[in-house]
């Protein structure tokens, strides 16, 4: 409520001082040329410019050379007027779809030939003037395609982006699957600190989505390292518009699963959706209203264990939107969404998990967002925009353990109740392991899942772990002014600022999670290790602080851009730089200059833990393009580098986490803990990478290049097609790490054998921390080529869009790959790569990364029939995905550790998936009555031939089921819906 009423002040204040200029790029734009019937350029000629998403008409005139430009257009369908004494009045439809130009060329002709001439129907063009990977979406296109319901399902159509169904990590696209950026109309909703879309926000209200992989120009602020996709909603008109809808999907509307399972669930889900639009002031003020609400429920479920309870999930998503001319030239914009989502009964739908252990949640996302655009004249104009993102989410165990948990050696395991101490991970045996097979056994026969009268390991028993309250924040503004020098130039400044945030309180439930190294680890004195509970500092007694458990982690960013669009003839010359200023902010140090380390310890004070400078992250970009063929086609080059944002590292390395870290407890064979031969407890320890960490002095930050070279051709009024070759290459990776690991994990010739930070262990005599070190890994790189081969035609009936993407991503450093279940926010800077023995850059880490899908061929589209009535096809063949074998056995000089977890056994991406591929279908059927009323149903089949392919391999030698599929595609499902509109 409190963002709420700040959003609606804001929106109060703009439109009580109307002409206070707003930005927010939401926009398009037309430009073209227009000539007599001899080809010779007419100046003068008045170009009028009108859609129901415009509530007054935009002119402007053509300038000597007979080009013209209408900016800062809201997206949608625009019909043009050419009007000039003497010649017949030519008018003109045309689609302006986001951030994209939309180009004509116009010939008018004596009044006395002609009286007017209407040109029907839409052009299907290309731009001859941009070298940027770039393309755009109406939801008169994809509204036909069978497509789901949330903003995350869109993904799927940009071409040469990998069909992916994790539900947290975006899909590869020449970086990582956390380098992409999301913004949902205009608002960053990236997840700070992780880079993964932050929830999945009703596709309802979409009317398109604009996407960038590439060939970025210094204009809104582009940093991604991979693709960037924006979306505008739906806007009120000077029509009242309405739509009122249902879809469902019962259990029954849904395949069974090819992999043998014991797994029972029964899942029911439908969607419900309202919206109207319409005239507040007609031509002046319109507003845009929707209400959302998704559930799913599953009943009647079963696993190995039996019954597990029944789950819910309930999401009521609401959003306004209003739209403000008060002249001609002031367009305003502001929006607000709210969105809150219940889960109860989660986490227990696998196939060997008890049903005590699952949980709950509830969280709440709000956007808001005031843009607007000032046109001074047909020159230049001004912008502005500033925005508010919030992610309030929190969970808990539905089984709460009431434990008294200690550091002391007071308080133990009760081996005779594990399942009442947290929840353990039932362990299996290992071929070879005489003395640890024993061991485990009774724990087997007690704990472990049951088939034909057999008990078996490998389950999972007990609570929930962990107690979790997390609120994200992202406040933004940005400016920009765009002016045109002489006829050549078209200049462009902005400046962005942005703070993102995370308050993160965690506690754990019981010993949080308990697993049974049985003898098979040790200690760094060789004292065995048989059982190790992880838990939260907070949750013992004696290892607490005094102070609040919030952890408050910030990254405060500003950015600067120059852009210069030179035309001349027929080229255009893109020549920009975008400049970036990033601070992490973490929690518990205060400056003090006359420590070595430059710090003392002050809990819940805020401090500078790194900054990069402007000088540190210039990012050129370099764009060419000439057209050819009159305009028909264009060759195209271009080069630019990007500082991707995403950075977790203000938690991760935060000294917040020396105090609120994740501890280890080490047991005996009996629950107790460990201690020496005097009784002093020795199985207590931190996590090493999980506590405050210094950073490697004169660190780059991290840094992808770009080369692009493309052409584009217009083959007919509706076909188009486009060709491309990139080259993509990643550099100066950050990551935890050893700050002796050179040295002791033997670095390979090639490597420095120095420690990261020479005098780390006179820093920590001051303060603490970490033996860990935030630092740029020596050598580490990624590489990505790509061919890309795109065709599209737009006929009176039908769509078609297809592609062909052959691409190799290599090298040794994988932020897709770096734990067991990588489907999740995974942290950038402080993962296992580099964590330790086994795991460093020169253990097999060089190879095909896990987003690497060598070919790739996507088509979609639709065809209308006569009766009203429509069908729509999507279809996507993609290779599989690349795994290798992690065994700590290939280690055991190095480590006492029993873990396979990110050890690399062969090198990386050795062996691959099997290829997938599937076929989208849908059907629709119109039923239009009176003038403006419409009824129509709809069906949908996903995965028509039920290909269930398997990935995301379980790849642990020492681990049951080596080899097999963890992950498999959904398998086929119908969708019924009915819709009203008005």
């Amino acid at each position: 409520m409190k963002k709420f009423t700040l959003f609606v002040g804001l929106l109060s204040t703009l439109l009580i001082v109307g002409s206070v200029p707003a930005l927010a790029q939401q926009t398009g734009s037309i430009s073209g040329t227009v000539t007599s019937k001899d080809g010779d350029p007419l100046p003068g000629v008045t170009v009028e410019a009108s859609s129901d998403v415009l509530p007054r008409p935009r002119i402007v005139f053509s300038g000597a050379n007979g080009d013209f430009r209408l900016v800062q257009l809201p997206p949608g369908d625009y019909e043009l007027s050419f009007l000039l004494e003497g010649l017949a009045t030519v008018t003109q439809e045309m689609k302006v779809l986001l951030q994209q130009n939309a180009a004509v060329r116009v010939s008018m002709q004596p009044e006395a030939l002609s009286e007017q001439v209407n040109v029907i129907g839409q052009l299907q063009t290309i731009d001859t003037t941009s070298a940027e990977i770039k393309s755009a979406v109406s939801s008169d296109d994809f509204d036909q395609l069978p497509i789901g319901q949330q903003y995350r399902d869109l993904i799927k159509l940009i071409p040469g982006v990998q069909y992916s169904e994790d539900t947290v990590r975006g899909p590869s696209a020449g970086g990582s699957g956390q380098d992409n950026v999301y913004l949902f109309d205009g608002v960053n909703v990236t997840l700070p600190l992780f880079g993964t879309l932050s929830s999945d926000s009703s596709a309802n209200d979409i009317d398109q989505i604009s996407i960038i992989k590439g060939g970025a120009k210094a204009i809104d602020f582009n940093r991604s390292g991979g693709f960037t996709i924006n979306t505008i909603s739906k806007s009120g008109t000077n029509l009242f518009h309405g739509a009122a809808s249902f879809q469902i999907q019962t259990q029954g509307m849904s395949g069974d699963r090819d992999v043998d399972s014991a797994a029972v669930f029964s899942r029911d889900q439908d969607w419900s959706s309202l919206s109207i639009g319409g005239p507040i002031v007609p031509s002046n003020l319109t507003f845009y209203a929707s209400y959302f609400r998704p559930t799913t429920t599953s009943d009647s479920r079963s696993n190995l264990y039996g019954a597990v309870p029944d789950a819910e999930s309930v999401r009521d998503e609401f959003f306004g939107k209003l739209t403000w001319t008060p002249n001609d030239s002031i367009l305003i914009h502001g929006s607000y969404r709210d969105s809150e989502n219940d889960d109860q009964g989660s986490g227990v739908s696998g196939q060997a998990i008890t049903g005590t252990a699952s949980s709950g949640s509830d969280s709440q996302l709000e956007i808001g967002t005031v843009e607007a655009s000032w046109v001074i004249n047909d020159r230049s104009f001004v912008n502005f925009k500033a925005t508010d993102f919030s992610n309030d989410f929190n969970s808990r165990p539905d089984n709460v353990l009431n434990l008294d948990i200690r550091g002391d050696g007071t308080v133990g395991l009760d081996l005779n109740n594990l399942d009442r101490m947290g929840l353990l991970f039932v362990p299996q045996p290992v071929a070879g392991q005489d003395a640890f097979n024993a061991f485990i056994q009774p724990l087997i026969n007690r704990y472990g899942f049951v088939q034909n009268g057999v008990a078996f390991g490998g389950g999972i028993v007990g609570v929930a772990t962990t107690f979790n309250d997390q609120f994200f924040s992202r406040e933004s503004f940005q400016l920009g002014y765009d002016t045109l020098i002489g006829d050549h130039h078209e200049l462009h400044f902005g400046y962005q600022n942005s703070s993102d945030g995370e308050d993160l309180s965690r506690t754990s439930n019981g010993w949080g999670s308990i697993t049974v190294p049985g003898g098979r680890a040790t200690l760094a004195d060789g004292t065995p290790i048989f059982f190790e509970a992880r838990f939260q500092q907070q949750s013992a007694d004696d290892l607490s602080s005094q102070i609040s458990p919030v952890i408050t982690s910030e990254f405060e960013s500003q950015s600067f851009e120059v852009n210069d669009t030179i035309t001349y003839d027929q080229w255009t010359i893109n020549v920009g730089v975008l400049v970036s200023n990033d601070k992490l902010y973490g929690q518990g140090l205060r400056e003090n200059s006359s420590n070595l380390s430059g710090f003392e310890l002050a809990p819940g004070n805020r401090y500078l833990m790194h900054e990069d400078d402007f000088g540190d992250m210039i990012q050129p970009r370099l764009g060419v393009a000439r057209a050819l063929d009159n305009g028909r086609s264009s060759v195209y080059a271009s080069y630019a580098r990007y500082h991707p944002a995403a950075s977790s590292l203000p938690r991760a390395a935060s000294w917040a986490r020396n105090l609120r870290r994740t501890i280890r407890g080490f047991f005996d064979a009996n629950g107790e803990l460990l201690t020496d031969d005097e009784d002093n407890i020795i199985g207590i320890a931190g996590v090493r990478a999980s506590s405050g960490k210094f950073f490697q002095p004169n660190l780059n930050p991290r840094a992808i290049d770009e080369y692009m070279i493309g052409y584009n051709r217009q083959f007919s009024n509706g076909w188009t097609g486009k060709a491309y070759a990139r080259y993509r290459y990643g550099y100066n990776f950050w990551e935890d790490t050893n700050n002796n690991a050179r040295s002791r994990f033997l670095a390979p010739e090639g490597f420095s054998q120095e420690d990261y930070i020479p005098e780390l262990n006179d820093f920590r005599a001051e303060i603490g921390g970490s033996s860990y070190v935030i630092a740029e890994l020596d050598n580490a790189f990624t590489k990505y080529y790509e061919v890309n081969l795109d065709a599209e035609w737009r006929g009176s009936k039908a769509y078609f869009k297809g592609s062909y993407v052959w691409s190799h991503y290599y090298g040794n450093f994988d932020q897709d790959n770096t734990t067991t279940n990588n489907d999740g926010n995974r942290f950038i800077g402080s993962s296992f790569i580099s964590d330790g023995a086994g795991r460093q850059l020169w253990n097999f880490r060089y190879g095909n990364l896990r987003g690497d899908r060598r070919h790739q061929l996507k088509a979609y589209g639709y065809y209308n029939f006569d009766w009203n009535g429509s069908v729509g096809a999507y279809g996507i063949y993609q290779s599989g995905q690349p795994w290798e074998a992690w065994d700590v056995e290939v280690y055991r000089a190095l480590t006492g550790s029993s873990s396979d977890t990110s050890r690399f056994a062969e090198p990386a991406g050795s062996r691959t998936t099997e290829a997938h591929y599937q076929v989208d279908l849908n059907y629709t059927q119109r039923f239009p009555f009176g003038d403006r009323y419409s009824f129509e149903l709809r069906a949908d089949v996903f995965n028509a031939f039920d290909n269930q392919t398997g990935y995301n391999i379980q790849n642990k030698r020492n681990s049951a089921n080596f080899g097999s599929a963890r992950t498999f595609f959904l398998p086929r499902r119908f969708q019924l819906a009915a819709k009203f509109t008005f």
